[in-house]
C-alpha cells in the first residue's frame, strides 16, 4: 500500500499547506513584515495618526460646500491653502497609503497561500 505524503502540516497556528511551506521557508523574509510596521508608524506620523487625513476631508468637504454648493464660510481662508491645494495635499497622503496598502498585501499574499487545500 502507498500512502502519499499529507498535503498539509500542523503548526501551532494550524494547518498549511506543505508545498507553500516549503517554498517559503528560503524565499520568505519576515521582518519585511516589522519593516511595515515601522513605514505604517512614519506614515500614521505623516498623517497626524490618520484624524490627519479625517480632518483634511472634512476641510475639503467643507470648502467644496461653500464653493460648489454656495454655503457660508466654515473654514479660514487663512487656515489652508486653496480647494484644489488642499484636495491635492490629500491625494498625496492617499497615494502614499494606497502603496503602502499594496505593499502589506504583498507580503500577506504568500502567507494566504499557506492555506490547505481543505480548510476545513
Amino acid at each position: 500500500m502507498n500512502i502519499p505524503p499529507a498535503s498539509f502540516r500542523v503548526t501551532p497556528y494550524g494547518e498549511v499547506d506543505a508545498e507553500a511551506l516549503e517554498r517559503l521557508h528560503d524565499v520568505y523574509d519576515t521582518t519585511q513584515l516589522l519593516c511595515l510596521v515601522d513605514g505604517l508608524d512614519l506614515l500614521l506620523k505623516d498623517m497626524n495618526n490618520i484624524g490627519g487625513l479625517r480632518d483634511g476631508l472634512l476641510r475639503v468637504h467643507a470648502m467644496a460646500k461653500t464653493v460648489l454648493d454656495g454655503a457660508a464660510l466654515s473654514v479660514s481662508v487663512t487656515e489652508g491653502g486653496s480647494i484644489w491645494e488642499e484636495a491635492e495635499s490629500l491625494d498625496e497622503d492617499l497615494v502614499e497609503l494606497g502603496n503602502w496598502l499594496a505593499s502589506v498585501r504583498a507580503q500577506l499574499r504568500p502567507l494566504i497561500e499557506l492555506m490547505p487545500a481543505d480548510p476545513h
